[in-house]
């Protein structure tokens, strides 16, 4: 990072300010109605019109940097189809930037209670991402995936809500870089160095938490990964280090820069992994088998 600036544009938002005409996008029920049945589970390829193909590209790459589908119908899918069905949109979507599917990362996001110490991301593994302690608020973050680059595209769809809380998080990266430009330019610039996310045999990857080249900012934060990355070198952060770590992690407890979005069953959060961190509030679930909280998650890059 060789300049401090602000940023401009719908990407810059804050809690209150995202309007949802940009990135609340229903699936009106013509196209509800396109579902044909495929092994008895699945949708055919013209799930989405190609406007909203069109609207959602554009709140991704152009807009907010998240969008929502809502209304997607799931009756009568189980939950590997709903997987399947997830994997469809955003191959769909993430076709319209150039995107591909990275097909060894499907899989269902299931947990009764959120584990105290995060595991890394596997298949049948549960979130992982930043916790505080005993809270099991999963602050905002990046997912790190298994290439040598973050995904640049994160899909999210709810197949069941949980019982009690589980509201998705979403904080701005542009809102992030502008709010230290503003208050601490130090800690920017700290933030602008290299940082070490995770470590060994394909496992190496190194980059800034922002990094503005040209008129692009991209954000990658993932706490968990960094003091794991850090860990295995053998030596602590200095003060420096740990200082804008912390303030970053002020700014990510902000009610006025993170937005709370509860989803319900049927909606498909789509998420610019460069662009916008996302998180959960902490929930509880119901006691009947099979009723707790279930997400799908696809990454495209």
């Amino acid at each position: 990072m060789t300049e401090l600036r602000r940023t401009a544009g719908p990407s810059a938002w804050c809690a209150a300010a995202p309007e949802p005409e940009g990135w609340l996008l229903p699936v009106d029920r013509a196209t509800r109605a396109t579902r044909a049945p495929v092994d008895g589970a699945l949708l055919d390829d013209d799930l989405l019109d190609d406007a909203l193909v069109v609207a959602a590209d554009h709140a991704l790459w152009h807009g907010a940097g998240f969008a929502v589908l809502r209304g997607l119908d799931l009756a009568g899918l189980t939950d590997g189809a709903c997987v399947e069905l997830c994997a469809r949109i955003t191959g769909r979507v993430g076709g319209a930037a150039g995107l591909r599917l990275q097909r060894s990362a499907h899989e269902l996001l299931t947990a009764r209670t959120a584990p105290a110490v995060p595991r890394p991301p596997g298949p049948g593994a549960p979130d992982t991402a930043p916790r505080d302690g005993d809270d099991l608020t999963l602050r905002p973050h990046m997912d790190r995936g298994e290439g040598p680059r973050p995904p640049r595209l994160l899909a999210l769809l709810c197949v069941r809500p949980a019982a009690e809380g589980g509201e998705s998080l979403l904080a701005s990266g542009p809102a992030l870089y502008d709010r230290l430009a503003a208050e601490r330019p130090d800690v920017l610039r700290e933030l602008g160095r290299d940082f070490r996310f995770g470590r060994g045999p394909g496992f190496d990857r190194v980059r800034p938490v922002f990094r503005l080249d040209g008129g692009t900012l991209t954000v990658h934060y993932n706490r968990y990964w960094v003091l794991r990355g850090q860990e295995e070198t053998g030596r602590p952060f200095d003060e420096g280090r740990r200082d804008a770590l912390r303030a970053l992690d002020g700014l990510l407890r902000d009610p006025a820069l993170v937005l709370r979005l509860p989803l319900r069953r049927g909606d498909l959060l789509l998420v610019n992994n460069s662009a916008v961190l996302h998180g959960r509030t902490p929930f509880k679930d119901g006691g009947a088998p099979g009723s707790g909280r279930c997400y799908a998650r696809v990454w495209a890059d």
